[in-house]
């Protein structure tokens, strides 16, 4: 048995999580739930804590983020630290990690979108799903991957391919007047930028049968009772036909597996072909076409971890099952991560662990803490736009002089049109 002294800051076992959003934080919550003296290190790359909480979910679902609640309370714990703006395999190696820790949770995610896998035109606009909310919700390496143009139109119709929930959101998202987006934290200039008003007509395509679409009916039901919007489904109207025009159609049609996606009359042309018969083509046109098929891992996290098998690193979220669940299904799997933790660690007598205190001198000078996000958190706050909870800051340098408590960017404008030019790209 150890005494006092040769425990790190008084707990004995010490477990890093890598990365800070919904799954790490479940799993941090469930080890220290499973056993109270653990010293838990939640590293992450961004300042800012709750990874697909903050910029996954969609800016208008404030009671799903709502969940970053009870993680706050996780890191008001003594011993639960939060270490943002360090990259793990960049600003310090796992294998440093592992020297000092007795075990290390990966909890990464997934980066990217995954990728069509048909014949596609290079110069045809496509994006993806994911990275759309992202730059919606002011993630500051969404704002990095569209410069130094900005982001793009997307232009009076837009092509859907999928339907899953993230399918839904878009399309949401795309059709709601501001007044849809009351109390939300979306970007007011990013999505001016991308549609600078409600998208005229949406086109939501999938493979599959009606009854297997992997969206809840929930979210469908949303969307057909936004004020202005008609939804109809293979032809047929969600909730019958609206009392006047509406300001955007969305169509969704089932059995389309799409062939190709090419530039047409400089627009975009998706064909397509019947799920029960391959001779059954069809062409639809469009401005955008934006994917909703999931994601892929990131290759840069491959490269600094997929090599690394140890008994004591474990995986979960993205990392362990290759896709990103809903909160509850996060929270299930991170309950099972933990509990494996747990009896790795008691099955054998673990050596001594520093925990974060031997990484003080690793780590770059500007770490975020706990305390300096809850800087960053009520400035955001403070500089809300009218009808909105709060503002986000966009890029890093804004949101570490807010970490480190700088009044010069609390404030902030109330216009929020951004500069725009002749082709929709933000100057």
């Amino acid at each position: 048995m150890r005494t006092p002294a040769e425990t790190a800051n008084g707990f004995p076992l010490q477990v890093a999580v890598v990365g800070a959003g919904p799954s790490g934080c479940y799993a941090a919550q469930a080890l220290r739930k499973g056993q109270p003296d653990i010293g838990i290190a939640v590293f992450d790359a961004l300042p800012t804590p709750y990874g697909l909480v903050r910029y996954g979910i969609a800016p208008d679902h404030q009671g799903a983020k709502a969940v970053s609640r009870q993680f706050d309370r996780l890191f008001g714990q003594p011993g639960v630290e939060f270490v943002g703006n360090v990259s793990v395999g960049t600003d310090v190696s796992l294998e440093a990690l592992l020297e000092s820790f007795h075990a290390v949770v990966l909890a990464t995610g997934l980066g990217t979108d995954r990728q069509l896998g048909i014949e596609q035109d290079p110069d045809a606009l496509v994006i993806g799903a994911g990275d759309l909310i992202r730059l919606l919700n002011s993630d500051p390496d969404a704002r990095l991957r569209h410069r130094p143009a900005g982001p793009r139109r997307l232009g009076s119709e837009v092509v859907i391919l999928g339907t899953g929930n993230v399918s839904a959101d878009v399309a949401r998202l795309l059709s709601k007047s501001d007044l849809d987006f009351i109390a939300s934290d979306v970007d007011d200039d990013a999505l001016r930028a991308v549609a600078p008003a409600p998208v005229r007509t949406i086109h939501i395509l999938g493979r599959c049968e009606p009854h297997a679409a992997r969206w809840d009916a929930s979210m469908v039901r949303e969307l057909a009772e936004i004020v202005g919007v008609h939804l109809s489904v293979d032809g047929v109207p969600l909730l019958g036909e609206p009392a006047a025009a509406p300001r955007t159609t969305v169509n969704v049609r089932f059995r389309q597996v799409p062939v190709s996606v090419r530039r047409h009359d400089g627009r975009v042309r998706v064909t397509t072909h019947d799920a029960g018969d391959s001779t059954r083509v069809g062409h639809l046109d469009a401005d955008t076409v934006i994917t909703a098929l999931g994601f892929d891992p990131s290759p840069a996290q491959s490269a600094r971890f997929g090599g690394i098998e140890a008994s004591n690193v474990f995986r979960v979220g993205g990392p362990a099952t290759g896709r990103l669940g809903n909160l509850a299904e996060n929270r299930k799997l991170a309950a099972e991560t933990a509990k494996g933790v747990l009896e790795f660690l008691r099955d054998q007598e673990p050596p001594h662990r520093t925990g974060l205190a031997g990484l003080r001198d690793r780590l770059p000078a500007s770490v975020v803490s706990f305390e300096a996000w809850q800087r960053i958190d009520g400035a955001e706050v403070r500089r809300a736009r009218p009808d909105r909870c709060r503002t986000k800051f966009t890029t890093r340098d804004e949101l570490l002089a807010a970490a480190a408590g700088s009044g010069a960017l609390v404030s902030i404008p109330t216009a929020t049109t951004a500069a725009l030019d002749t082709t929709g790209e933000v100057k």
